[in-house]
């Protein structure tokens, strides 16, 4: 499903480059109004496949430069990836907040959809950006990063967070309050060693 629902993405921005769905942005980036990746149920579908893969993930914990980590049960990555599962993320959802553009990166050789609000966001919705890197030779998504910011009191905590394809997944989050250094938690999810 994974390289059905890519390919259709990647053609879609083919097939729309030379099409008035897209407005021209600059040299190297368009604006789509074509629909959004499904961000949401692609990480549900990268679950469902942890879920049958005999496989012992490493958690590791860092905490302004200090890292501490442990073995964890397989059952630990699907509690460890609900913040990456709300809001929802497609179309529905997100197409009237949020504008998509798209460019291919050569510096990293993947294709990048980035999404970004078009209006002042309603509170409900803390979520502020997200991005999807797509590999254009296997036409693969390669990773999702999204980012998080939500004010408390009169400080902010920014939650940033990075779903590697097959691989890891890790949640970096930085608590800033008036007059005093970020503190950064960063806690990452590994099931896949091989690279």
């Amino acid at each position: 499903m994974q390289k059905i629902v890519t390919f259709l993405l990647i053609g879609s921005f083919f097939f729309g480059s030379c099409h008035s769905s897209y407005e021209k942005v600059n040299d190297s980036t368009r604006e789509s109004t074509q629909t959004f990746f499904p961000v949401t149920d692609y990480l549900k579908g990268q679950l469902k496949e942890l879920d049958s893969m005999p496989i012992t993930p490493l958690k590791t914990i860092t905490i302004n430069r200090k890292t501490d980590s442990e073995w964890v049960k397989r059952e630990s990555i699907r509690r460890f990836a609900m913040p990456f599962l709300t809001p929802v993320i497609d179309s529905v959802s997100m197409s009237s907040f949020f504008s998509v553009k798209s460019f291919l990166d050569q510096t990293i050789n993947a294709f990048t959809f980035s999404y970004d609000p078009k209006k002042q966001l309603p509170d409900s919705i803390s979520l502020n950006h997200w991005d999807v890197y797509i590999n254009p030779q296997q036409s693969t998504v390669e990773r999702i990063y999204m980012v998080k910011e939500k004010v408390v009191g009169e400080g902010t905590i920014t939650t940033q967070l990075t779903w590697k394809s097959g691989r890891d997944c890790s949640i970096v989050i930085i608590t800033q309050k008036p007059g005093k250094e970020p503190e950064i938690r960063k806690e990452k999810m590994q099931w896949n060693f091989d690279n």
